[in-house]
């Protein structure tokens, strides 16, 4: 046998046990957020608030490092607002857009955004487990009386996932989904007040008199107002009251103002046993329905 095809041969021995030796597993994690869903009323006077959850989890292999750091931050959403707020839409215009923001410490406190200094940053820690997590809260915010449409608005936003799994690291961006569902809402913001009649028997031009009242319904919400009679009497005297709007309305999102208008007709001559006499009152109903 010639010795130099000996050596050759133990050679590519040697190297193939080498190009044999197992290789390092690298490390994966991934993040996924509960989504978000809030119930917004109009009438509400104070921000409407919510707390959730992300959950980042990781999985290594033997060889791989017990510890990584990561950084975990999230965008504005497929329809990002002035100034960087988050918006919700459904349609266009201003009436079909919700904004709302998103925060890591409290509702309005601490904003989870897309830049080093709003990230939620930390280190997964594996011990000797091959998987591991960290979970944060964060929360959502919506300003109160904003003028909107009654819908469901949606949104979708991105996060971005950096952590240390080796050489040509690559982040992940999962996503979360957003919805607020807008309320239709009708509320008397100015309540009516009392009607006062004056009234001389057999006085020759009728007595009227009016009280104001004002309604706020959400944008585009149709309602109608009636009340629960028209007619009445008091001291023997026969009076009426009508709607000054009496038809079909629909919500702008601010006070739309009206009246109850009363009337007795003249040449009335009513009971009183005195010079002046004053009757109980009588309570009427409003209703607004929508």
């Amino acid at each position: 046998m010639n010795p130099l095809n000996s050596w050759r041969l133990a050679a590519a021995a040697c190297l193939s046990l080498a190009g044999a030796a197992p290789a390092m597993a690298a490390l994966v994690c991934n993040a996924t957020a509960t989504p978000v869903q809030m119930v917004y009323f109009e009438n509400d006077p104070n921000p409407t608030t919510g707390a959730w959850s992300v959950t980042i989890n990781c999985t290594r292999g033997p060889a791989d490092p017990t510890t990584s750091a990561y950084t975990l931050r999230a965008d504005d959403g497929f329809n990002p607002g002035a100034g960087s707020t988050n918006q919700a839409v459904n349609g266009t215009g201003a009436a079909n857009q919700m904004a709302y923001d998103l925060f890591r410490t409290s509702p309005g406190t601490g904003v989870w955004g897309y830049t080093n200094a709003t990230d939620f940053a930390g280190t997964i820690n594996f011990a000797t487990a091959l998987t591991a997590s960290v979970t944060h809260v964060f929360y959502s915010r919506i300003a109160a009386g904003l003028n909107k449409n009654a819908k469901i608005f949606t949104d979708t936003v991105t996060m971005r996932l950096r952590y240390d799994n080796g050489p040509g690291n690559v982040d992940v961006f999962p996503t979360f989904p957003v919805t607020i569902n807008n309320q239709s809402v009708c509320l008397l913001s100015t309540p009516p007040g009392n009607i006062v009649f004056n009234y001389t028997s057999f006085q020759t031009v009728p007595a009227t008199t009016s009280t104001a009242y004002a309604v706020r319904c959400t944008t585009g919400e149709p309602y109608t107002m009636a009340l629960d009679a028209t007619t009445g009497s008091l001291l023997n005297l026969n009076y009426s009251l009508a709607l000054s709007n009496p038809g079909g309305q629909t919500g702008t999102g601010f006070p739309q103002n009206f009246t109850i208008n009363g009337t007795i007709a003249a040449g009335q001559s009513g009971t009183c046993a005195a010079g002046v006499c004053t009757s109980a009152p009588q309570q009427r109903t409003l209703t607004v329905s929508y």
